[in-house]
């Protein structure tokens, strides 16, 4: 050692002072962190266990839960969960009680005083006296299993460490808040009000009618003169809705679902039911897989982080999966003040007082706290009108603020009632009264048993409106717009084993003309039904067998009929550059596939893309001084699809694409078409590693992108916490998948799409159930489980529940304290 230090001093220094205090560091560190991975062997003694509770988990993470009693089963999940998925659990909190800003700091102040406004805590504490015993006991049981494992003193996940933060004990009203933001996900009618307000500033009704499908022009607008300042306020209120999907994984434009069942009678072996909800993509996944056993339960299938029972899943009698019903249940309402004392508002010919009350907001302090000392609370005073929170005070629009109705926050909401006895239910009949207890979110929920049977749905509460069809902002101070009541739940649309011997939901039109209620006017375009009952239509003309492997292909499939609709008028377009002639080579061959190895994909996304940007400039361009409206117009235009895209470029004045910006020119759609695949060509050119078109594969532009949050907005930590795979598909296709310009320039990402995969074989013989979650069990970042779905899930593979009775990879005993007294085992 002496000859080594007399030869290389420096090198021995380095490696003395630097090197090996920083591996031993790095080490202590690791072994830190490894110390938190949750027991999952062994056994652990836990108060409020009334007997004897064995999890086993198999190979992939995924929990079968054996209990002598539901209670107990209930307590073992929530035991499960926060093993888990504790961070999840604390995130999803403060979300929901609007505290976000104790962890984060200024930058989550908005995002408080929204959830604040909302009040989704004390609607939670209203729904909580809505409910029955049976349900009551199942949340505080799940409540008590959170809670044991946080008293048992493990240590905690990474991101506790990181942020310097304890997890507080779960209450019941933590889960039933959940549950609201939930619903909040697919309710996006607020969303597209405000898109409407703005959006009419810009457009004339014929242009809007493009833009928005099933849009009428009606006489609410033209009743209402909003001054600039609150057309400026809305336009931040509608960007801020953008902010908590991309931030918070909170609503989204291409929210919804896939789900489809076949009868017995047409597969002659037993009814088989699919189903893959879309939601924000996010690490760890929104949703965890499990198996509980009870005394009278007996499911498996999704939970939702927070609740202690089975979302979508079977039971050994039933399967049930569902889709966003794209119901209209929110609507928002313009209040006018009273002049003179404007702690009152209009209500036809009387003056109500606004309801109020004081929110204090905690806000954590920047690095380094110790130096800069607290900051102090942030105070807001909430307002309330007759039809709800006034959502629009956190953007000053002070001359018509605006209320929010929204069926989530009634008081008598029993939705978790609903999905608590769809656990239970063990035919149509217990399935038809388990939905009659539900409120939000609405859904189409599809159904199949054992005997062959198949149904569908739509439930949830939805309004009846006294006038208008909920699609804009409408006057409160009159009650023209009020709801006068929601459909009744006997009038609901609903199908039982239909002569087709198959039913589709895939947020299309439920509904015909003859139905006499409006539902909504925001449905999904109907490629993906459309396309999803051609396959089942070919496969059962084909006379062979429809099984699960008939229904795994179906949700695999990324063929799209609206691109190559599209594409047929791009390609009247005639080349003239070499580079274009070898495009259209591509092109002319594509069968519009969005796999992710396919180069015409590639070609033809951007292209689109680039038709879109330059189609709709001059029109979302706006004054130098209304930046908000022209963002919303712009991300607008952005999700303009291939079918509203064509009818553009097919318009016969050919408005769409003359450009406003030069009114002595008239611009050609065939200039924009060649102006728009020039451009994709460069783009592409940029960001694909070989020069051939042969090889622009769109996997390796297009890559699904599960965010963490928070550390997806650190540049040190996202790389570590967050997750990336290219990937095909669109939003058109069955298989679905966003594709939204990576703001670092690399491409495009996913960030919504399908959060689960469920398939179920209802035999009288046996039940199969085939499942894959998005990206893995666990939360921890340590745990083999946080990232081991992400690829077979792209892939679209699957794991059989329970892996078909394999011998289990690691089995953990919950006994009550009385029996135990200490925790011992190895973690995972």
């Amino acid at each position: 050692m002496y000859r080594m230090y007399s030869r290389y001093p420096l090198v021995v220094r380095l490696v003395l002072l630097v090197v090996l205090p920083a591996l031993l560091a790095i080490g202590y560190g690791y072994w830190l962190l490894a110390r938190s991975l949750p027991l999952v062997e062994g056994q652990a003694s836990v108060e409020g266990l009334r007997s004897r509770v064995v999890v086993e988990r198999d190979r992939h993470g995924v929990p079968t839960i054996t209990a002598a009693s539901d209670h107990d089963a209930f307590f073992a999940l929530g035991y499960a969960h926060a093993q888990d998925r504790l961070w999840q659990l604390e995130l999803q909190r403060r979300i929901a009680g609007g505290r976000l800003s104790e962890v984060f700091g200024k930058q989550s102040v908005q995002q408080d005083i929204w959830f604040r406004t909302l009040g989704l805590e004390r609607a939670a504490h209203a729904s909580w006296s809505s409910l029955g015993g049976e349900a009551r006991a199942s949340l505080q049981a799940y409540a008590d299993g959170v809670n044991q494992y946080l008293a048992s003193g493990h240590p905690l996940p990474p991101e506790f460490l990181l942020l310097g933060i304890e997890p507080e004990p779960w209450t019941v009203y933590d889960s039933l808040a959940w549950a609201k933001v939930f619903a909040l996900n697919l309710a996006g009618n607020q969303s597209r009000e405000l898109e409407r307000l703005v959006a009419g500033q810009a457009f004339d009704a014929r242009r809007m009618a493009l833009l928005f499908p099933e849009y009428e022009a009606s006489g609410a607008t033209s009743q209402l003169v909003l001054a600039p300042g609150d057309v400026d306020a809305y336009a931040r209120m509608s960007g801020f809705q953008a902010s908590l999907e991309e931030e918070l994984r909170i609503g989204g434009r291409f929210v919804g679902s896939n789900a489809w069942a076949v009868s017995g009678r047409v597969t002659g072996a037993g009814a088989l039911l699919a189903n893959d909800p879309h939601l924000g993509l996010q690490i760890p996944s929104l949703w965890y897989m499990a198996s509980l056993k009870g005394d009278r339960l007996d499911a498996s299938g999704a939970t939702l982080v927070g609740l202690p029972v089975v979302i979508f899943g079977r039971n050994q009698s039933i399967a049930w999966g569902g889709t966003n019903l794209m119901a209209d249940v929110q609507d928002l309402y313009f209040e006018q003040p009273r002049t003179d004392d404007p702690t009152q508002y209009r209500a036809g010919e009387a003056w109500l007082r606004f309801q109020s009350r004081t929110e204090s907001i905690q806000v954590r302090q920047d690095f380094p706290e110790q130096l800069r000392g607290p900051l102090r609370p942030v105070e807001i005073r909430v307002r309330a009108s007759r039809h709800g929170p006034i959502v629009s005070d956190l953007f000053q629009a002070l001359g018509q603020p605006a209320a929010l109705r929204w069926t989530g926050l009634d008081d008598d909401d029993t939705s978790y009632e609903s999905f608590l006895r769809l656990n239970y239910a063990s035919d149509w009949s217990d399935f038809e009264e388990a939905l009659r207890h539900h409120v939000v979110p609405a859904l189409n929920m599809l159904y199949a048993d054992r005997h062959g049977n198949i149904g569908m749905l739509s439930a949830g509460r939805i309004p009846v409106r006294s006038e208008g069809d909920g699609t804009i902002p409408v006057p409160g101070w009159t009650d023209a717009h009020d709801w006068t009541g929601h459909v009744p739940f006997e009038a609901l649309p609903r199908a039982y084993n239909p002569p087709s011997g198959f039913l589709v939901s895939a947020n299309n039109k439920p509904v015909d003309a003859a139905y006499p209620y409006l539902i909504s006017k925001d449905w999904a375009p109907p490629g993906r039904a459309d396309r999803i009952t051609l396959l089942l239509e070919e496969a059962i003309g084909a006379g062979k067998p429809v099984d699960l492997s008939t229904m795994a292909r179906i949700q695999a499939d990324e063929h799209s009929e609206p691109a190559l609709a599209l594409l047929a008028r791009l390609l009247e377009h005639e080349p003239n550059n070499d580079a274009q002639r070898t495009a259209f080579a591509h092109l002319r061959e594509w069968n519009g596939s969005m796999d992710a190895a396919s180069p015409a994909a590639t070609i033809f996304n951007e292209w689109t893309r680039q038709v879109r940007k330059t189609l709709l400039a001059d029109d979302t361009r706006g004054y130098w001084n209304a930046a908000q409206e022209r963002r919303v117009l712009q991300a607008l235009a952005q999700s303009v699809g291939p079918q509203a895209l064509r009818q553009m470029l097919d318009d016969p004045t050919g408005a769409w694409c003359d450009n406003r910006g030069t009114p002595d020119e008239r611009e050609s759609c065939d200039e924009v078409i060649d102006v728009a695949l020039d451009r994709a060509l460069r783009e592409l050119a940029k960001l694909e590693s070989d020069d051939s078109m042969d090889d622009w594969a769109w996997g390796d532009v297009h890559r699904t992108l599960y965010r963490h949050v928070p550390f997806s907005d650190s540049r040190l930590l996202k790389r570590v916490f967050e997750r990336r795979i290219g990937a095909g598909g669109t939003p058109d296709t069955v298989n679905v998948a966003s594709f939204e310009p990576d703001p670092s320039g690399n491409g495009y990402v996913q960030d919504f799409g399908a959060g689960f995969r469920q398939l179920f074989a209802m035999t009288p013989a046996r039940v199969r159930h085939l499942y894959m979650n998005s990206t893995g069990q666990s939360g921890h970042l340590l745990s083999g489980h946080y990232d081991d779905m992400v690829e077979p899930f792209r892939d679209v593979d699957f794991l059989e529940m329970g892996d078909a009775g394999g011998v289990p990879a690691s089995t953990l005993e919950l006994l009550p304290r009385a029996r135990a007294s200490a925790a011992t085992g190895t973690s995972q």
